[in-house]
């Protein structure tokens, strides 16, 4: 069937979004070999993720060549609506499994950053939760009509809930999920031994995933104004932002691993300092200060991963920092076995 006005839109906005998807995928993995530190789990999922992906825009060329996305369901054939219905459940089927990948990304290269106890229990908690929440989800939409061929071919007498409702529900997660991803590592981030403005720009690399935030609440909006009647034509935004929402999902989540390539870029801005961030990898979360031990915190820096250590023999003293007011640090270069160390992002 012809392409729609509607139609030829959906591909060429969602086939750019992915396209800069892949592009930050491949600029993830790049980061990650220059550097040498080993992919981890969230990277291998980002992968998965992009595959998803690359899926989901062929279901969508399906879904408006042979389909009828996009187009008014009075133009449709019986045949065409079929197409359309197997297309959709796909669809939804891929979607279940790519949004909370995603999220699961995320919070797993938290865990490569923050490696504090409690951090680290929350976040596999909130990991669980989501994990669960995919399958339960998933199975719920593979009993969402039973028999489940009735919700494509509609001359079967078959028993289905609101399919509408039940996305909606899962969106609300998403939504909470989203938001408590993104408060995540700001306390971390404001327990760095950093001054507040290099605080600030750092969070605002984290901060990023406001815009998931954004696109998954308009991704609710627009699941309202789907009608039934003509569902095939008035789906279009929801269609849209099914796609929009884990593109810039996983885009976000690469950008701070991508930061990686650009060494020299200064966060503050403004600021002029070569210190390196120092995140706590003691037992106890949100506690740190200038007066604990050096060794306690591993430095981020964009070269390479060390270790600072701080002479400590001679009891410091508390408002100069250190012995006499110096303190003694001294800087190993790791850079040869950065592999080794899982923290370096």
């Amino acid at each position: 069937m012809a392409l729609t006005r509607r139609g030829t839109d959906m591909i060429a906005t969602v086939t750019v979004l992915i396209g800069l998807s892949i592009t930050a995928v491949l600029l993830r993995a790049f980061a990650r070999l220059k550097r040498r530190v080993q992919f981890g789990i969230d990277d291998y999922i980002c992968f998965l993720s992009v595959i998803l992906m690359i899926a989901m825009l062929v279901e969508l060329l399906l879904w408006v060549l042979i389909g009828g996305n996009g187009s008014h369901q009075s133009d449709l054939s019986s045949e065409t609506m079929k197409n359309f219905y197997k297309i959709f459940l796909a669809n939804q089927f891929t979607y279940f499994i790519l949004s909370p990948a995603i999220k699961i990304s995320i919070i797993c290269f938290y865990r490569r950053v923050f490696t504090v106890k409690p951090f680290q229990l929350a976040t596999f908690a909130i990991n669980g939760l989501i994990a669960l929440w995919g399958v339960a989800i998933f199975l719920a939409c593979a009993f969402q009509c039973r028999p489940l061929r009735s919700y494509w071919d509609h001359s079967i007498e078959g028993t289905c809930f609101d399919s509408n409702k039940f996305i909606i529900v899962n969106q609300i997660f998403n939504v909470i999920m989203d938001f408590v991803i993104l408060a995540l590592p700001v306390p971390m981030i404001w327990n760095l031994q950093r001054a507040w403005q290099d605080k600030l720009a750092l969070n605002g690399v984290f901060a990023l995933g406001g815009f998931v935030c954004f696109a998954s609440i308009y991704r609710i909006v627009v699941l309202f104004w789907i009608n039934p009647a003509d569902i095939t034509y008035t789906v279009y935004q929801a269609t849209l932002w099914t796609h929009i929402e884990p593109s810039i999902g996983l885009i976000c989540s690469c950008l701070p691993i991508i930061r990686g390539l650009f060494p020299k870029l200064n966060l503050a801005g403004s600021r002029k300092t070569n210190a390196p961030y120092y995140i706590k990898t003691g037992s106890h979360f949100g506690l740190s200060s200038a007066k604990s031990p050096v060794s306690e915190f591993f430095k981020l820096e964009d070269k390479s991963i060390t270790r600072s250590t701080t002479d400590t023999t001679t009891p410091a003293v508390p408002s100069l920092g250190g012995p006499m007011g110096i303190q003694v640090r001294t800087d190993i270069d790791v850079e040869q076995s950065a592999e080794r160390m899982p923290l370096h992002t």
